[in-house]
């Protein structure tokens, strides 16, 4: 579950799109002319004309250019209804645009189309959780637990959900089982709680622990949440007494 994407809690979220990477250059002798590149092959079916508006839409999105990226993604989807690559990448530019149901409508017309994807999956619920709609979201994210690859971050979106949603002493309880288990959501669960709390050098320490234990990309899942709720940036420290 994660082209310029953050953990969004919604943008593609990690759901693998398979486009071709750009062509690297031919390496020219000195006293070579440099060449056009070669033109695009002509797509001979729908199915391959609608890749090509996928990969068009990437680079558009890329460009920060949310708008055409939806023309071609308008138009893949047209030629190909079972591209679930293009209701991905729909999708993450309906919840830019804050289209909500719209952004639903497109994760479940993927998962349909690839049924497995617990990423997908995640991303329904998310559209939940990104509107502030806790206790909406909740139970899906605990339906993940189970899952071997989600199943801390989920147990993590559960407990925010809970601390988020007004529900403290459950939450409460589900830190102290974070702590059985030493997985990433203790640390930041525990930064979360401290945030909450206003004990924001507690916060730092756990924050600053986590960035030594677990790799950028995971810390920075974990750390979106934290920031969507308006947790993170914390405060400046205050400076200490001479």
């Amino acid at each position: 579950m994660p082209a310029r994407i953050r953990h969004l809690a919604c943008a593609v979220f990690g759901a693998a799109l398979l486009l071709s990477s750009p062509g690297r250059a031919q390496q020219l002798g000195a006293d070579t002319a440099p060449k056009a590149p070669a033109p695009a092959p002509t797509p001979t079916t729908p199915v391959e004309a609608s890749a090509q508006m996928v990969t068009a839409a990437v680079k558009l999105m890329n460009a920060n250019d949310g708008n055409g990226a939806l023309d071609k993604l308008n138009e893949a989807i047209r030629l190909n209804p079972r591209s679930s690559g293009a209701y991905v990448l729909r999708a993450s530019i309906y919840c830019q645009k804050k289209l909500w149901s719209q952004a639903e409508e497109d994760f479940k017309a993927a998962q349909q189309l690839v049924p497995t994807n617990v990423v997908l999956k995640f991303n329904i619920i998310e559209i939940k959780f990104m509107q502030k709609q806790f206790d909406a979201a909740r139970p899906g994210y605990l339906a993940l637990e189970s899952d071997p690859d989600m199943g801390d971050f989920a147990s993590y979106k559960v407990f925010l959900c809970d601390l988020a949603g007004g529900h403290e002493a459950l939450a409460a309880k589900e830190l102290a089982a974070f702590e059985k288990t030493g997985d990433a959501s203790y640390y930041f669960g525990n930064a979360a709680w401290s945030i909450t709390h206003q004990k924001f050098d507690d916060a730092r320490s756990w924050l600053d622990s986590a960035s030594h234990i677990y790799p950028p990309r995971k810390s920075a899942y974990y750390a979106e949440a934290l920031i969507y709720l308006g947790y993170l940036p914390l405060p400046d420290a205050k400076p200490t007494p001479n």
